[in-house]
Order: C-alpha cells, then structure tokens, then sequence
C-alpha cells in the first residue's frame, strides 16, 4: 500500500466555499476507483484550530501503485492540475491503513508528521507503527488510520479521521475538515 497527499495553499481571502461544492459536485467520481483504499477530500480554513492557511490537501490510502499511477494520469488529476496548478504530490510507503465500515462519517482528520530516527531499526519501527493504528482504531471517535514512511526524506506521516474534533492537537499536526470519503474498489 502506498499513501499520497498534495496540499494546495489557497489565498487568505479565497473563498472555501468553492471547494466545498467541488467536493459536493466531484467527489463522488473516486468512488469505486479501482487500486484505492479510500480518499479522504481534506480542507482547512484559515483562523480555525490547527489550520494555518486555507488549504486543499486530499490524502489517499492506494491498495495499488498501478492505481496510483491510473489517476495522477488520468482527467481528474488533469481537472485538478487545470484549476490550481500541478501540485507536489507527496507519496509514502503505507506501514499500516485500516478504516472501520462508517468511514464515510468521518468529519475531521487530523495529520501528523515526524522525522525517522537514523539508528531506529526500520522493522521495530513498522512494529510499532501497526500497534499506533491497532490502537488509534479502538478508540470510538477514529474511524480510520493510516501511517506511511517516505525513505526519500527518512519522515513519517500519520493520518487519523475521527467523527468529532478533537479536544487539543499535538506539535506537529494538522487538522483538516474533511468534505468526503471516497472508498475504492473491493
């Protein structure tokens, strides 16, 4: 499995509710798509917690790199590079990726990233990774869960998505209201 997210950086004054109706009018077209887990359409508004700009940042969970590579070259990544530009996109190799059935409920997604300790052996560390998922996933508000390392920046990224905001952020993450959860093809 392989996660991939880019994060367009909107204007202060860009008004959040054109990507919201994208996200109405559009999101449904992931659905279905065949090598993905799920896409969860992700935006934050400026002024609101853990959000320090306005921004569209989609994160996916790819079952497949075929289907990674399918959609980056396909008309929705067209449409999307056509209206904002061609993004960095960030892809990560997935250590860990559940969802519960409800995924779909999910409102919130916070996302975190860490650097990857040098002399940490990478096996312990998947270990581990599987056992923050493992236990992100009991708690009834997570309903899904998702860690990757990139071995290109040494850095691992967590994405949790939760039905309700939650109460404080740890450094280093990000919340983001989440507009939709696409699942992919079983």
């Amino acid at each position: 499995m392989l996660t991939m997210q880019y994060r367009i950086v909107l204007p202060t004054d860009y008004p959040m509710a054109i990507i919201e109706r994208r996200i109405a009018e559009r999101g449904h077209l992931t659905d279905g798509l065949p090598g993905l887990a799920f896409k969860t359409y992700l935006y934050a508004i400026k002024g609101e917690p853990g959000a320090a700009a306005n921004a569209y940042a989609p994160f996916y969970l790819w079952r497949t790199a075929e289907g990674m590579r399918d959609f980056l070259s396909g008309p929705g990544f067209a449409a999307l590079s056509e209206s904002f530009g061609r993004p960095v996109v960030n892809v990560a190799v997935a250590w860990f990726g559940e969802w519960q059935g409800e995924a779909e409920a999910a409102r919130h997604a916070v996302i975190e990233r860490l650097p990857l300790s040098a002399v940490e052996p990478l096996a312990a560390r998947r270990a581990a990774e599987e056992g923050w998922g493992r236990t992100r996933l009991r708690d009834e508000n997570a309903l899904g869960a998702a860690s990757a390392f990139d071995p290109a920046e040494w850095s691992l990224t967590r994405i949790v998505l939760l039905r309700e905001a939650p109460d404080n952020l740890g450094p280093g993450c990000e919340l983001y209201r989440v507009g939709r959860v696409s699942l992919g093809a079983a």
